[in-house]
């Protein structure tokens, strides 16, 4: 039988029970769907003698294991139950319970990004059908949102991983067997956004300060670092380096007196707010959502690309996410450079292992 997609599994499941460097069997409710491939292989460094006095190199020794840079690509969901996991490794925060909406049976549960992610990491693992491919320690770097066809919405997590192994004792066919994955569906698209922006010193948002854009990319980006020490063959637990990135980048539907004004805002450097609000299905006298809160951001590029011919202009727009001197009225308690809020049902502690 021929080996393809459909028959690869991922499960991912919180190492923070564990050392750096040690597996956690994965299991039941550790199952995530996954639509490309992670960019996980075993990679050794090869280190060759090429000391004078040969005519060829002919001694070479393996030396450490190469660095793993994986992609989670994930269909973006308000299923809240599986991606509040992710959304936790990506901001290293959301340890506390989730808070219930009113007394209806949904619940909100919010994501910042931290000082520092120590001590926080998963074990992700891959069955590849012939092998079972395992990254005993991944520590999450950011994520990527997009909308791809259909607009449906995509997000990528990305991870740095201790190294692979082909051969754990700790995740075989067993571990395999017992994964279980969330019900598809409810996934989050295009069609179901709201992208409002106004000044940081103006009022609480509204639906009068939505802006019309025909495609927008959230992205941050948590710099690493990644260190051998003396007597391991990979790399220590990685830590924050240098500042977070975090930009959004839209293009708007067309060139009016009012998308011009991103310009001056670029020129002038001022200080805006903005909110991404992806409304879901009906829940319990609410609904599932996702929201992405940016109390104070920049308009770092505001290019205004004229086409061939004539077509119409669509002018797009760069910005940086910063921390906020004070929160800006309508978002109590946001002075980070974005908050996550997701609802839904789920009332798990997402780092409660």
């Amino acid at each position: 039988m021929a080996v393809s997609g459909r028959s690869k599994k991922v499960g991912l499941n919180l190492g923070t029970a564990a050392s750096w460097g040690t597996a956690t069997a994965v299991g039941a409710g550790d199952g995530h769907w996954t639509f490309d491939d992670l960019k996980v292989s075993l990679k050794m460094q090869i280190d060759e003698d090429d000391s004078h006095g040969q005519d060829f190199i002919g001694s070479m020794q393996v030396a450490n294991h190469e660095v793993q840079k994986i992609e989670l690509p994930t269909l973006l969901h308000y299923n809240d139950a599986w991606q509040n996991v992710l959304w936790a490794l990506a901001c290293g925060t959301g340890g506390t319970a989730p808070a219930q909406i009113g007394t209806s049976t949904a619940y909100s549960n919010t994501f910042e990004p931290a000082t520092n992610k120590t001590g926080l990491f998963a074990t992700i693992v891959t069955d590849k059908v012939t092998f079972i491919e395992e990254v005993p320690s991944a520590k999450c770097t950011g994520f990527e949102l997009s909308f791809g066809d259909n607009g449906r919405g995509e997000v990528s997590f990305m991870f740095l991983g201790s190294h692979v192994k082909v051969d754990s004792a700790i995740n075989t066919a067993t571990q395999i067997s017992a994964l279980t994955f969330p019900t598809q569906g409810m996934r989050a698209f295009f069609k179901q956004g709201d992208f409002r922006i106004n000044a940081a010193s103006g009022g609480a948002l509204s639906s009068s300060d939505s802006v019309e854009v025909t495609d927008l990319k959230v992205k941050y980006e948590q710099s690493l670092d990644t260190l051998y020490a003396i007597g391991k063959d990979y790399v220590i637990q990685p830590e924050d380096d240098k500042y977070p990135e975090i930009t959004i980048e839209l293009t708007f539907s067309r060139l009016t007196t009012a998308t011009d004004d991103f310009i001056g805002y670029h020129r002038d450097n001022t200080a805006l707010k903005g909110e991404l609000i992806l409304t879901g299905p009906t829940l319990a006298g609410s609904n599932y959502g996702l929201k992405f809160s940016f109390p104070n951001l920049i308009v770092s590029e505001a290019p205004v690309k004229f086409k061939k011919g004539a077509a119409n202009v669509a002018p797009e727009a760069t910005l940086k996410a910063y921390k906020a001197a004070a929160a800006p009225t309508g978002m109590t308690g946001i002075t980070k450079p974005f908050r996550i809020t997701t609802t839904g049902v789920s009332t798990t502690n997402p780092f409660a292992v």
